[in-house]
């Protein structure tokens, strides 16, 4: 009997500090809710989940599947019942949904929206994201460094870095693969193979998409966290026609931005943006034109150039080399850039880029220029260890639109004209 009191006493309680809307109790009493976040709260960056619990006699709680905009998040199976979320940059409101499974077999959920963060309601917090690899002299990845390990400089400005971290964060990463006609033969089954092998160093909560490109860039797969789905579409290419590789560029760019969390391309090409019958680019789009779209989406390129004397093969137009091409797309954009002379090195190139991923530091900051202009800013990013090189983006457009197709004359983006 006091058992059954004290019970029914936390029930009361529970009832009390989540009113309905923040947790439905089931027919026999049971009851979940949050704790944190709050409903309708604020939220940026890693944010703490947790939850209450309170069975109903007899029963156990076996486990609580959570989800995120209706995608999973984890399963937590004993107290404390707890996780961290990566929210991002929280631009949007996301549902934060539980589903407690009891002992008897029956469920309880609950439910919490977050708002999008502002300060004082009105104005947007615009932080902007870093994801930086840090090398030593000889090459070799540099870890356990801090925040104050790191120096940071916008259009020349010191800026206070205001988050910092080294765990793992989720990846959407569009796997983009030339299935050009030059492409035929052993290049190509090299490229599906080591592509393959890259899904498999993909983690819990990562998730990708693949575009394949020739006359077109077609979407093979949308974005998924079902790694079936995204070998069936990897094994399905086949090579034909020109190389639209400008505008594959483009369309992973606009498809990655629609999505929160480290946004990331692997491109594998072996030639120039050409049509099939060599008179004409194979896009719609130029090189300025994609690059634009990798930085203003905030997507990380890491290229991968296949083929011998890549250094040697002149875009269409003669003013550069494919090398320099997917060189300038890796360094501006802070991914990195790869080149494969033979098929049996592909594998390897793709296994650099899994490592790269996995020691990246993670940095954010408000920038002391807090104009929505629009404008192309540049971002300078330092150790403080001497003989140590720091790799991320050289820079970011600020909010405000794209009041202009390119930078400011003052301060051009890497890679366009001058």
């Amino acid at each position: 009997m006091r058992r059954t009191r004290a019970i029914a006493a936390a029930m009361a309680a529970a009832c009390a500090l989540f009113p309905a809307g923040a947790g439905d109790p089931a027919e026999s009493g049971s009851s979940l809710a949050f704790v944190k976040p709050l409903h309708r709260g604020r939220v940026v960056g890693e944010v703490e989940i947790e939850l209450r619990v309170v069975p109903s006699p007899g029963l156990a709680a076996r486990r609580i599947d959570l989800t995120v905009d209706g995608k999973p998040l984890a399963t937590l199976t004993s107290p404390p019942w707890k996780t961290v979320w990566d929210s991002g940059e929280a631009r949007s409101a996301h549902e934060i949904a539980a589903v407690l499974l009891l002992s008897d077999g029956s469920t309880v959920r609950s439910s919490v929206r977050t708002s999008p963060f502002r300060v004082d309601f009105v104005e947007n917090v615009d932080l902007v994201n870093l994801y930086a690899v840090v090398r030593g002299p000889s090459g070799d990845y540099v870890t356990g460094l801090g925040r104050d390990d790191f120096r940071l400089f916008e259009n020349g400005r010191p800026q206070e870095i205001d988050r910092f971290g080294t765990d793992w964060k989720a990846l959407r990463v569009a796997i983009v693969l030339d299935t050009s006609l030059t492409m035929k033969g052993e290049k190509l089954e090299a490229a599906r193979d080591a592509a393959l092998g890259f899904l498999d160093l993909l983690v819990e909560g990562d998730e990708g998409l693949v575009i394949t490109f020739s006359d077109s860039a077609v979407v093979a797969q949308d974005l998924t966290r079902d790694p079936e789905a995204l070998r069936a579409a990897i094994e399905n290419v086949r090579a034909e026609g020109g190389t639209a590789l400008y505008d594959a560029i483009y369309r992973a760019s606009n498809l990655l931005g629609q999505f929160e969390g480290r946004r990331v391309m692997v491109l594998l090409s072996d030639g120039r943006d050409e049509a099939a019958n060599g008179l004409e680019p194979g896009s719609l789009h130029t090189l300025e034109e994609s690059l634009d779209r990798a930085l203003r989406n905030e997507v990380m390129i890491f290229a991968i150039g296949f083929g011998r004397r890549l250094e040697h093969t002149p875009d269409f137009y003669g003013r550069e080399s494919l090398a320099s091409i997917l060189t300038k797309l890796g360094e501006a954009t802070g991914g990195r850039v790869l080149f494969s002379v033979r098929p049996g090195q592909l594998r390897k190139a793709f296994e650099d880029v899994a490592q790269d991923l996995r020691h990246q530091y993670s940095l954010a900051y408000v920038s002391d220029d807090r104009r929505r202009d629009g404008t192309w800013r540049e971002i300078r990013l330092s150790a403080t260890r001497p003989g140590l090189k720091v790799t991320t983006r050289r820079g970011y457009f600020a909010p405000g639109g794209e009041a202009s197709a390119r930078p400011s004359k003052r301060r051009p983006a890497p890679g366009e004209s001058r």
